[in-house]
């Protein structure tokens, strides 16, 4: 089985392989530590005592002429000790044997002048050896043994109690850690509880965050802030779903009665061709709002790639009031364009958005109404553009519900759009990240502010 899919640990597992590790290399410290510090104070302790063995005998075979009996009395005087033997031997500048203690195991590997050793012999002993030079003329070589067999087989003692230590320790630290480390994580199995129990006809419960710990609690602020995005959005769906089955329903149920019409009876080719047509505008309607609510979707969920450029304000303003002139003078309304100004946007997407506006200002001024379209471009790169109408206004209480879908202020004029333009309008202006405003009294017409964000 590959690593990637592999089932990755748990949080427990790895708090407690940290736990685990962190325990072993403090315990192997401390372990070693005192281990190295019980071998050296011995090993100081032995040296000390070899070193002074040899000034004493190098003040005995400085005496004129050489006193032997001394020397082997000195020598004998310090073969039993607590921590172990020492022997000692003397070699004349020839390197013969002069003198040495009893019982000295033969082809002691001695070190060279004024060196220290350790070594373990073949009968399994271990011995501290030091060679050194007398202060006489000529010179003889002391040569020095000390047994530390029973200081090695201390520290070897020493060494399994600190392994089983160690075992013990390792375990002790394993069970601790699953311990602290469930205990640990309890909140989160809590937490997890109350997640399962929370569904769509549930999502008004929230996780309090006083009650998380101070490193969850921002966890819970964002769940808490999920699941009110989820709440908002379940409803606009729902609402969503209710207003296109109404937007829906109309027009397939005059489809329907026209067909039904036109199958109750004969009828000639021209009264099929009136009824066809008539079916054919509904099938544009039809058409139209799925196009838009594709163009929403996308806008919302998936994102629209954007080519933004710099446009000339003014430019587009000119070119969008030719566009819808001859509507406009249909309806007796005057377009005027002001300002001056560079915005950066989507072109297309600009285009769009100032028909959207236009059409529902046009569709709202009264005969001999005027629309003013202008753009202002201040110092930072921004821009603002805005359509003002000299229409009927609306009313507060209906100002936030503009930009919902299919939400219309008067809603016997439900024959004359979608109710989608403004939503449209609101997106643009999201995907380009700037914002949209509406300002309106009744009776005094409606100005809707475009903030374009600098580059």
């Amino acid at each position: 089985m590959s690593s990637r899919n592999a089932k990755p640990w748990s949080i427990t597992a790895r708090l407690t392989l940290l736990y685990v590790v962190s325990a072993s290399v403090i315990l192997l410290s401390i372990g070693w530590y005192l281990h190295q510090t019980l071998a050296e104070t011995l090993a100081q302790d032995n040296r000390q005592f070899l070193l002074k063995e040899i000034q004493l005998l190098r003040t005995v075979l400085q005496e004129q002429p050489p006193n032997l009996e001394r020397l082997a009395d000195e020598q004998s005087e310090g073969i039993d000790l607590p921590a172990g033997r020492y022997y000692s031997r003397i070699l004349n500048e020839n390197g013969r044997n002069l003198i040495e203690t009893p019982g000295l195991p033969t082809a002691m590997p001695f070190p060279l002048i004024d060196k220290t050793t350790v070594r373990k012999i073949a009968d399994g002993r271990t011995f501290m050896l030091m060679t050194a030079q007398s202060k006489t003329t000529p010179q003889q070589t002391i040569q020095i043994a000390l047994d530390v067999s029973n200081e090695a087989e201390l520290l070897a003692k020493y060494r399994r109690n600190l392994i089983g230590a160690l075992f013990f320790g390792l375990l002790f630290s394993t069970l601790a850690a699953v311990f602290v480390a469930r205990r640990g994580l309890s909140p989160i199995a809590e937490m997890t509880r109350h997640i399962e129990g929370i569904s769509a006809a549930q999502l008004n419960e929230r996780l309090d965050p006083a009650t998380a710990p101070k490193e969850l609690s921002n966890l819970v602020s964002a769940f808490n802030a999920m699941v009110l995005r989820l709440a908002k959005s379940f409803a606009q769906l729902n609402q969503f779903s209710a207003d296109l089955a109404h937007e829906l329903r109309t027009p397939i149920n005059n489809l329907m009665g026209a067909t039904e019409v036109a199958l109750s009876r004969p009828r000639n080719a021209d009264e099929y061709r009136e009824i066809l047509e008539s079916n054919l505008e509904e099938y544009g309607r039809l058409s139209r709002t799925v196009e838009i609510l594709l163009f929403l979707a996308k806008a919302e969920n998936t994102g629209i790639p954007l080519r933004t450029v710099r446009l000339d304000g003014r430019a587009e303003l000119e070119a969008a009031c030719s566009y819808h002139e001859a509507m406009a003078e249909e309806k007796g309304v005057r377009l005027v364009c002001d300002g001056q100004g560079f915005l950066y946007a989507d072109a297309q997407l600009f285009k769009r958005v100032l028909s959207n506006l236009l059409l529902n200002a046009i569709q709202h001024t009264p005969n001999g109404g005027k629309i003013r379209l202008s753009v202002d471009s201040p110092c930072d790169g921004s821009a603002s553009v805005s359509v003002q109408d000299t229409g009927c206004g609306i009313a507060a209480e209906c100002l936030p519900k503009l930009f919902d879908r299919f939400y219309r202020v008067d809603p016997a004029r439900s024959a004359e759009g979608t109710g989608l333009g403004l939503a449209i309008v609101k997106s643009i202006m999201e995907l380009h990240g700037g914002s949209v405003v509406i300002d309106s009294e009744p009776g005094q017409g409606a100005v809707v502010t475009l903030h374009f964000p600098a580059k």
